[in-house]
């Protein structure tokens, strides 16, 4: 018994013999060749670490001195695995997410186009239907309408096309809200990799400079962040992997060994 006890902890002993029913823990102290203080002591340091990790104990206590194994804490063990799985996932996507961010900044003018036309796709304009007004100093400006108001509302597109993380202010939201009447629109859409600053984009909501909101044309915004959630939200430049994760099935081996 006491070379068995050495190798045998409580929660294992637990697991063996009381998962239907309670035992004193006077009992267990006694097969595992210990002093009862000490599996009392143990039991309630793992009360505490229980509450502390957030995780049930290994044990139900039923009644003073009785504990029975809590088959709860397997699924508790599984959910960490799982847990800590996705936390490594959240961080490759995150690297995928920075990658993006590069990839997107190296792009030429052309293709950074052709990446606003996949961006205005995700947010139903009529890309089929699109004109290229003009292209300068980085931007290529384009007329297209919304799918769901079938056509009848022009909407001026600014592509424009940024160092990575550069700022893009005020002045790029009043150049599009200036060229509206000229090309007959009554709203605008500028699509950057660049950051709108917080100047930029209270003009496009239509805030004056003293804070008051003003009645003008929309500038819907679509910089860095909300083009990079279009693209991993439409699974668009990336490629999903899926990954099996394999968990220990001890009810199988358990059934192995019973007699």
């Amino acid at each position: 018994m006491s070379q068995r006890s050495e190798r045998v902890t409580i929660k294992k002993w637990l697991a063996e013999h009381a998962r239907d029913e309670a035992v004193h823990y006077r009992d267990i102290a006694d097969a595992l060749g210990r002093d009862p203080a000490s599996v009392s002591a143990s039991l309630s340091i793992e009360r505490k670490q229980a509450q502390e990790g957030d995780r049930p104990p290994y044990f139900v206590r039923v009644a003073p001195g009785l504990y029975r194994y809590n088959d709860l804490c397997e699924g508790a063990v599984d959910e960490e695995a799982i847990s800590e799985v996705r936390l490594r996932a959240e961080e490759f996507n995150k690297a995928t997410r920075s990658k993006m961010n590069q990839v997107i900044a190296d792009l030429d003018l052309e293709g950074f186009k052709r990446l606003a036309e996949v961006i205005l796709v995700n947010i139903r304009a009529r890309v089929e239907e699109i004109e290229v007004e003009r292209r300068h100093n980085g931007s290529v400006v384009m007329i297209t309408s919304w799918r769901d108001d079938g056509g009848r509302s022009p909407v001026v597109v600014y592509a424009k096309k940024c160092d990575i993380d550069e700022e893009v202010d005020v002045d790029t939201i009043l150049e599009i809200r200036g060229a509206l009447p000229r090309l007959k629109a009554n709203q605008g859409v500028l699509i950057t990799n660049g950051v709108v600053n917080e100047e930029g984009r209270k003009e496009a909501l239509g805030y004056a400079p003293n804070g008051m909101k003003v009645s003008v044309p929309p500038i819907h915004i679509m910089d860095k962040e909300i083009i990079l959630n279009v693209l991993l939200e439409s699974r668009t430049g990336i490629r999903p992997k899926n990954v099996e994760v394999f968990l220990l099935d001890m009810e199988f081996f358990e059934r192995l060994n019973r007699k």
